[in-house]
This record gives structure tokens, C-alpha cells and sequence, in this order.
């Protein structure tokens, strides 16, 4: 595959990165090949995706942890007729400029807290976090890992990046806010025993989650 790689997470998981063209950060995405067939997460897209891929297994869906993560969705669909799945979300949480990127999806399919595709979908704010059979934890913008293998809760990432409007600063998002999210996080660490993050931008963190939730 040109481009960005494949990086092997263990056996049956991986994930490629690739910069956004937007924002100064990475955009991550995850790959996980079941007896079913492979299953893309909020994936990026990046020349030979599908190629490769396809090499892998048969392609069975696209799954993103939140709307505004279209990313590679609607080509992947587009290209090999396999459906999508978006969480339920309040109105306000899609934002304005993504909107009609969800949209172009055409008709996907929307799912709740419960089972999705074998996860084990969980709210967590506006968003989900989903679980895998190996106890990782996938989640969107809401957390990610740091270099040192810190988890991040949104928005203390928004300190490592100026991103600009039409983003809010970070200091008008309100404590409350970050303190809920902050509490969710480790209450869904806590009761699924994940071990691993797995975020859709920047780092995973693998085997130590327990340890970085309880630092929070």
C-alpha cells in the first residue's frame, strides 16, 4: 500500500494515520478483520486503502464513533456497496460545516447503546465509545493519548494544537462540561475493564488505559 501504512496492533487490529488537511493534527483510523470480514473505524482515507484492505478479508462495514467522522466513509461505501453505521446523535452535535458530508453517506445506519457490528457501544457525551471483544476502547474526539501514553479528555488536546474558528477555544468550554466527560470516561474504563484505547486522532494507548484512567 502507498501512503500511509498499516500499523499492526495485534492480531486482527490495525490502524493507518494520515495528517488532516484542515487541522494540525493526525487522523487515525482502525481496522479489524473478523471471521465475518473487516470492519473499518472512522477511517481516513489514504491511497490504496481498499487494495489493501481487501487483502485482508472480505469488507463487511464502515462504523464511526461519531457523525462528524465521515473521513473515507462515503468512498468506501460508494466503491464496494457496504453500509455504514453512524451512533444516534443530538442535532447540535454534528456541526454545521459537516453536515452535509454526513449526509452524502447516503442512507446509513444508525445505532445506539447496546451491540453494534460484535462492540459494545457506550455513550459518552455527545458521542460514543466502543468496545471490543479484546477490551479496547474506541473513541472519537473525546479522549486520545498523548506522546508519554497520557490519556487526554477533550478539550485538555486543544492545549497541544491552535486550531482555530471555527472550533472554540478551549477556555470557553465550560468546567462542568469537562468534568462530566472526564467522570464518563473513567466510569466506562471502570465498569468494561478496558485495557486499551484505541482514538481516532493522534495515539492509542495499549495495555496501560486502567493506570492512565485512574491518574485522570
Amino acid at each position: 500500500m502507498t501512503g500511509a501504512a498499516f500499523t499492526r496492533i495485534r492480531e486482527g487490529a490495525l490502524r493507518w494515520s494520515t495528517p488532516d488537511p484542515a487541522d494540525d493534527w493526525m487522523m487515525v483510523g482502525h481496522l479489524f478483520v473478523r471471521e465475518s470480514g473487516v470492519v473499518f473505524v472512522d477511517p481516513p482515507m489514504v491511497p490504496g486503502l481498499l487494495e489493501a484492505a481487501r487483502r485482508l478479508g472480505k469488507l463487511e462495514a464502515v462504523l464511526l464513533t461519531e457523525q462528524n467522522h465521515t473521513r473515507a466513509a462515503r468512498f468506501i461505501a460508494k466503491r464496494t456497496g457496504v453500509p455504514v453505521y453512524i451512533p444516534e446523535s443530538a442535532p447540535e452535535a454534528v456541526e454545521p460545516w459537516e453536515a452535509a458530508r454526513v449526509k452524502e453517506i447516503g442512507e446509513p445506519r444508525v445505532y445506539r447503546a447496546g451491540n453494534v457490528l460484535g462492540f459494545r457501544a457506550y455513550k459518552f457525551g455527545e458521542d460514543y465509545a466502543l468496545l471490543t471483544d479484546r477490551k479496547e476502547l474506541l473513541v472519537g474526539d473525546n479522549a486520545r493519548g498523548d506522546d508519554k501514553g497520557n490519556v487526554l479528555i477533550f478539550p485538555e488536546w486543544f492545549d497541544l494544537y491552535t486550531p482555530g474558528p471555527p472550533y472554540p477555544a478551549a477556555e470557553d468550554i465550560p468546567q462542568g462540561f469537562r468534568d462530566k466527560l472526564r467522570s464518563q470516561f473513567k466510569e466506562i474504563v471502570s465498569a468494561t475493564g478496558a485495557t486499551s484505547l484505541l482514538a481516532s486522532h493522534d495515539y492509542d494507548i495499549v495495555g496501560t488505559l486502567q493506570e492512565g484512567a485512574r491518574k485522570l
